[in-house]
């Protein structure tokens, strides 16, 4: 018999997420005649990358079986100590969405991008450093680029 673990009750409340989202996309307002795809198409991109990676999570949770992995239990300390990581990208999404409007799209995500990296990365050698770089300096312009020519939409 299946038991509900962490990973499919993620999955599961993720994949009812995207259907939801999914639905309620298509009351965004359909292409004008100067919008070649109209502003729905990059929310429905992200919430299918979304929906594969929820299934590829509940697959692969259904592969290794509920008792396989267990968490050990921590003190709130140890548990705040141990998610330091996340407590810091919540912090540097702030400062982005704050400094968004002063920066510019392609400065201030460029610099969110290459922190949030180093900080999941980490920066202890070259070649990390180098992936950082190349990922954070290939999104933030195929980004923009979709934005700005794709959907005619003007970023700050």
């Amino acid at each position: 018999m299946l038991t509900l673990t962490k990973d499919r009750a993620l999955a599961l409340v993720l994949l009812l997420i995207v259907a939801v989202m999914w639905v309620e996309s298509g009351n965004i307002r359909p292409p004008t005649s100067w919008q070649p795809y109209g502003s729905a198409l990059f929310p429905r991109i992200l919430l299918v990358v979304t929906g594969l990676l929820s299934l590829l999570i509940l697959v692969r949770s259904l592969i290794t079986g509920p008792g396989e992995r267990s968490a050990p239990r921590r003190s709130f300390g140890e548990w705040l100590g141990h998610n330091r990581t996340v407590f810091s990208l919540f912090v540097l999404f702030g400062l982005y969405a704050a400094l968004l409007p002063v920066l510019g799209y392609i400065i201030a995500t460029l610099a969110f991008l290459v922190t949030s990296l180093g900080l999941l990365l980490g920066i202890d050698s070259r070649r990390k450093w180098i992936i950082n770089l190349a990922v954070s300096c290939t999104l933030v312009p195929l980004v923009f680029v979709i934005f700005r020519f794709g959907l005619n939409v003007w970023l700050p």
